[in-house]
């Protein structure tokens, strides 16, 4: 009503975006998963970092927009 709604998502976006990237990246660091392994065997990396993505963006989705 107050026109804050757009003000609000663009927030939640912008933290959900941040902190999949983080979790990302801390994924791909315990697991090793680098250029070497995206030079060796990209179906691997492909694999591994699709899995990567669609696991940190439910860890987020449940914690900030589904909570």
């Amino acid at each position: 009503m107050n026109g804050t709604l757009n003000k609000h998502l663009a927030e939640i976006d912008r933290t959900a975006t941040e902190r999949i990237n983080r979790l990302i990246k801390v994924m791909t660091e315990q697991d090793n998963t680098n250029e070497q392994l995206k030079k060796t065997n990209q179906l691997l990396w492909v694999s591994l970092m699709n899995n990567y993505k669609h696991t940190a963006e439910e860890i987020v989705y449940n914690d900030i927009i589904f909570s």
